[in-house]
């Protein structure tokens, strides 16, 4: 399941990055990485990406994060590339930080009030975007000076956020993806409702610690056989380091009842 989603992750940043920086010259194929995201899906009213990912999500959970957005992919690639260069380097289980809901709620507000720069700045497929129009300016020219701001502030604003995320993820793993991103956080609402989950089973459990020192959304607690499936984006990283197949993806029995969340203070 893991080299499926990584497989399949590669193919959409591969995909994403020929159509950001080539457009209509990319091959058509290409478009796809556009038709599979989720707002670009809501804006143009087809919904049909949207909808596919909601239904998604309520499957499996949030995979989108780990398949489809290329930001998300990005991310990946820093974290293998730290792993790599320090193979000590491990994760740590954190409590979620309530700025994710300011920052959730900031961005629903600023949509219905039409402020439409915090969604050009904060969105995943649009600081791809913003990022890419050092190539082709044409492309967010139009987008930017509807909303007042001049295509080099928007490239400039893509590329500082872009900078900023890969060197969060360098650090501190995907705590864009967790606590800033407005789409994996509106997905990760839908947790305690989800057919499926990752679930650590305490029978097998020997408490070796390899799930939660690999877990780059730093939602696995050992200690407490605990997974926080709001933040898990289905990297399925733990279940393959696992020697006891004792974290997976099964059945949520829980889903009909009311998940706490547990929130640092």
């Amino acid at each position: 399941m893991r080299q499926f989603r990584i497989m399949l992750a590669l193919v959409m940043l591969f995909v994403s990055l020929l159509w950001l920086l080539l457009g209509s010259r990319a091959p058509v194929y290409a478009l796809i990485s556009e038709d599979s995201q989720i707002i670009p899906s809501a804006i143009q009213a087809t919904f049909g990406a949207t909808v596919a990912w909601i239904i998604a999500t309520l499957l499996f959970g949030r995979i989108y994060c780990a398949t489809a957005c290329p930001l998300g992919t990005l991310q990946d690639l820093v974290i293998w590339s730290r792993r790599k260069l320090d193979p000590k380097h491990t994760f740590r289980f954190e409590h979620p930080k309530k700025i994710w809901i300011v920052i959730l709620l900031a961005y629903v507000g600023s949509l219905v009030a039409g402020i439409w720069v915090v969604a050009y700045v904060i969105e995943p497929w649009n600081i791809m975007r913003n990022a890419a129009s050092a190539v082709r300016p044409a492309d967010t020219e139009t987008t930017w000076q509807a909303i007042g701001i001049s295509v080099s502030v928007g490239f400039a604003a893509g590329i500082i956020t872009l900078a900023a995320i890969l060197a969060s993820a360098w650090k501190w793993g995907r705590i864009f993806c967790t606590t800033v991103c407005p789409i994996g956080t509106a997905l990760g609402c839908l947790h305690s409702q989800t057919l499926m989950h990752i679930a650590i089973d305490p029978d097998k459990c020997i408490s070796c610690m390899a799930c939660e020192d690999v877990c780059a959304a730093k939602c696995i607690k050992v200690t407490e056989r605990l997974v926080d499936n709001s933040r898990c984006v289905r990297c399925f990283d733990c279940t393959a380091v696992c020697p006891n197949d004792a974290i997976r993806l099964q059945l949520n029995k829980g889903r009909n009842r009311q998940t706490p969340m547990l929130i640092e203070n």
